[in-house]
C-alpha cells in the first residue's frame, strides 16, 4: 500500500502507521494472545484496495507461532477436469471414452488414451506413451516408445497409443477409442458403444441379446420390459475429497491429511500452538461440498452458502478444544478476515454470542480526524520555504490547516478520496465541488441506493443489522462516535471530461455545513488568541475606568469577577469589544480596530455555519500574521 504520489513526489503514509488502524491491530493481537480465536470483518472497497490483506498479514505476522493458510489455486491452475462417469464398489473407479481411466481401490491407478499411466499401491509406478517408462517399489511397470503403457501396484494400469485404457485398483475401470467404457467395483459398471445401458449389481441387468439361431432360456421374461437406466451413482463432494479445500490446504501447511488437520492443532504432544490464518474472501462458493451461493446447508442438492468451509472450520476447532480441555493460553487460535458476504450470514453473531471463544472485530469508527488528516498530510506539506523570497509562512500555514480540514470534513474515513481529492483541490471554496466530483468519479464510491435512511446519529460499537450491507458498501460509516454517510451518496460524480451536473440545494447545504465545521475547527482557536491579545492592548487605551466600561458593554458579566473589573475586561468578546470602540469608550489604533472588526466578521458567519469567502479567509490569515508579528 505504501506509494509514491505521482503529481508530489510525497511517499504516502503506509496504513500500518496511521494511529487508528495500530490501535485496531493491538486489538487483535491482544485477543489472540489471551487464546481467543479472532474474525476481523471488512468493508468491500478494503479488500479490492489490499488494505484487507495489509490487516491481515500485519495481525497474523505478529504472533510467533501461525499458520498462513494460502488461497486456492485458481481454476487455470488447477487444469482442466476430465469429464468421468464414476462408478462405485468399495473400490472407486472411473473411465471416458476418449481412453482415458482411472481406478482407486486401496491403491491409485490412472492411465490416458494418449499412452500416459502412473499407478500407486504401496510404491509408484509411471509411464509414458512418448517413450520409455519406469516404475519401483512392490509393483512394476513398463512402457514402450509405440505408445503402450502398463503400471501395476496394488491397482493396476495400462494404456495403448490407440485410444484404449484401463485401470484396476480393487475396484476397475476400462475405456477404449470407440467411446466403450466399463468401471466395476463389487459389481456395479456400464457400457457405451453405439448406444447407452447401465448395470447394478443389486438389480437384474437388461440383456441385449442378438438372433442368433440359438435359443437362450436364462428363465427371465424380457417381453414388454424396457431398458431400465438409472442414474450413475454420484458421490458427494466434501472437504475430505476435496484437494483444494480449506481443511485440505490447512493439512498441507501442517503436513498430514485433511482428516487429521484440526486433531493434530490440539494434539497434546504439540509445542507451542499456531494461530492459523484465513482469508475468507480468497475461498470459493464451491469448496467442501458447496458449488454456489444458497439459503443453507439444505438448500439443495451439493449446495453450500458461500463460507460454509470457514464455518466449519471454526465449528470443528471450538469442539476439538473443548474435548482436549486446553486452558486459554494452550489453545490454537483462528484469525479469520472476511468480508460480510464471504460468510453466513448469521456466523458473525453466533461467534459473538460465544462459539468457540471468539472474538469479533468490525472495521466500525476504527478510523477517526488523526487517520485521514496523517493520509493527506504529505500531498499538502510540502515543508518550509527557505529560499528568501517574500512569503508570509504563518498566513500560508493558517491557509493550509484549513484546506486539509476541509478535507478531512468532507472524505471521512475514506483515505483513497481523500488523498484524491488533496491532489484535486486547490483550495479555493469556488472550485471544491467541481473537484469533490472529478474524485467522486474517478474513485470507486457507494451509489445513492446502498444507503438506508439514517434514523439516529449516534454509532454504537458495531454496526446494527439494518445497517450492515450498506456498511459493507462502503455507504454508511462511523466518524468520531456518529453515524454518516459517504459524500458520494449525496454528492453526484461527475468526470473530467464530461457535463458537470449542477448541485441541488440539499448538496449545497450540506457541502456548506461540511466546510463550516472544518474553518470552524481550523480558526476558532486562532480568534479566540487574536481577541484575548487585542483585550490586552485594549487595556492601555481606555477612555474610561474599566468598572465602567465593563458594567454598561458587558452582556453578561462573570460574577465571580465582580471585584476584579481588568480581569473581568480580559473576558469581553469581541463584539462587545467593538461596540465600546464605536461608542469612543475605547480607542484602538487603526490595525487593531480592522482586526477587530474581521473577527467580529468571521465569528458570525462561523457561528450561523456559513462559509468564509476566500478573500475574507485571505485577509484573515494576513492579518493574524501580522498581529502575531505586532505582538513580538
Amino acid at each position: 500500500m505504501t506509494r509514491t504520489e505521482p503529481r508530489t513526489g510525497a511517499r504516502a503514509v503506509p496504513p500500518g502507521d496511521l494511529p487508528g488502524v495500530r490501535a485496531q491491530l493491538r486489538g487483535v493481537t491482544a485477543d489472540l494472545a489471551a487464546g481467543r480465536n479472532c474474525l476481523w470483518l471488512v468493508t468491500d472497497a478494503m479488500v479490492e484496495s489490499g488494505l484487507a490483506d495489509e490487516l491481515y498479514r500485519g495481525a497474523l505476522f505478529g504472533t510467533p507461532v501461525r499458520v498462513d493458510v494460502p488461497p486456492p489455486p485458481s481454476p487455470r491452475a488447477r487444469g482442466p477436469e476430465p469429464k468421468r462417469e464414476p462408478a462405485t464398489g468399495e473400490g472407486a473407479g472411473w473411465a471416458t471414452g476418449d481412453g482415458g481411466a482411472r481406478a482407486d481401490g486401496h491403491g491409485g491407478a490412472w492411465a490416458d488414451g494418449e499412452g500416459d499411466g502412473w499407478a500407486d499401491g504401496d510404491a509408484g509406478a509411471w509411464a509414458d506413451g512418448d517413450g520409455d517408462g519406469w516404475a519401483d517399489g512392490d509393483g512394476d511397470g513398463w512402457a514402450d516408445g509405440d505408445g503402450g503403457a502398463r503400471a501395476d501396484g496394488d491397482g493396476g494400469a495400462r494404456a495403448d497409443g490407440e485410444g484404449g485404457a484401463w485401470a484396476a485398483g480393487y475396484g476397475g475401470a476400462r475405456a477404449d477409442g470407440d467411446a466403450g467404457a466399463w468401471a466395476d467395483g463389487e459389481g456395479d459398471g456400464w457400457a457405451d458403444g453405439d448406444g447407452g445401458a447401465w448395470a447394478d449389481g443389486d438389480d437384474l441387468p437388461y440383456l441385449d441379446l442378438s438372433d442368433d439361431g440359438f435359443d437362450l432360456d436364462l428363465g427371465w421374461s424380457l417381453d414388454a420390459r424396457a431398458p431400465r437406466v438409472p442414474a450413475p451413482r454420484t458421490e458427494q463432494p466434501g472437504p475430505r475429497h476435496d484437494p483444494h479445500g480449506l481443511l485440505a490446504r490447512l493439512a498441507k501447511e501442517l503436513s498430514v491429511d485433511a482428516d487429521e488437520a484440526v486433531a493434530t492443532l490440539v494434539d497434546p504432544g504439540r509445542g507451542r500452538r499456531p494461530v492459523v490464518g484465513v482469508r475468507a474472501w480468497t475461498e470459493p462458493d464451491d469448496h467442501d461440498g458447496g458449488t454456489s451461493p444458497g439459503p443453507g446447508p439444505g438448500s439443495g442438492t451439493g449446495t453450500r452458502p458461500r463460507g460454509a468451509a470457514v464455518e466449519r472450520l471454526f465449528r470443528l476447532l471450538a469442539a476439538a478444544v473443548k474435548d482436549a480441555g486446553l486452558p486459554p493460553g494452550e489453545r490454537p487460535r483462528l484469525l479469520v478476515v472476511a468480508r460480510l458476504r464471504d460468510l453466513p450470514e448469521p456466523l458473525p453473531d453466533e461467534l459473538r454470542h460465544g462459539l468457540g471463544d471468539t472474538a469479533v472485530h468490525w472495521w466500525w469508527g476504527a478510523l477517526g480526524r488523526l487517520d485521514t488528516a496523517t493520509a493527506v498530510a504529505p500531498i499538502l506539506d510540502h515543508g518550509p520555504d527557505t529560499s528568501g523570497r517574500d512569503r508570509d509562512p504563518l498566513a500560508e500555514r493558517i491557509r493550509r490547516a484549513v484546506r486539509s480540514e476541509t478535507v478531512v470534513e468532507i472524505c471521512g474515513p475514506d483515505l483513497e478520496l481523500a488523498r484524491l481529492l488533496a491532489l484535486e483541490w486547490d483550495g479555493a471554496q469556488h472550485t471544491l465541488g467541481a473537484a469533490v466530483g472529478r474524485c467522486l468519479a474517478a474513485a470507486p464510491a457507494p451509489v445513492p441506493s446502498a444507503c438506508p435512511p439514517l434514523r439516529r446519529i449516534g454509532a454504537l460499537l458495531r454496526p446494527g443489522a439494518e445497517l450492515r450491507q450498506a456498511w459493507a458498501a462502503g455507504a454508511v460509516v462511523s466518524w468520531e462516535g456518529r453515524l454518516r454517510a459517504h459524500v458520494g451518496v449525496w454528492h453526484p460524480a461527475a468526470p473530467a471530461d464530461g457535463p458537470q451536473p449542477a448541485p441541488d440545494g440539499d448538496v449545497r447545504a450540506r457541502l456548506t455545513a461540511l466546510v463550516s465545521q472544518a474553518q470552524q475547527r481550523v480558526l476558532a482557536p486562532w480568534i479566540e488568541e487574536a481577541r484575548q491579545r487585542l483585550a490586552v492592548r485594549a487595556l492601555g487605551h481606555l477612555n474610561r475606568p474599566v468598572a465602567t466600561l465593563v458594567a454598561d458593554y458587558a452582556d453578561r458579566p462573570p460574577a465571580y469577577l465582580g471585584g476584579d473589573p481588568e480581569r473581568a475586561f480580559l473576558e469581553l468578546q469581541v463584539g462587545e469589544l467593538l461596540r465600546a470602540h464605536v461608542s469612543g469608550a475605547l480607542a484602538l489604533p487603526p490595525r487593531d480596530a480592522a482586526l477587530l472588526r474581521l473577527l467580529v466578521t468571521t465569528r458570525n458567519v462561523l457561528a450561523h455555519r456559513s462559509v468564509l469567502y476566500d478573500r475574507t479567509l485571505d485577509e484573515l490569515c494576513a492579518e493574524l500574521s501580522q498581529a502575531d508579528l505586532r505582538a513580538a
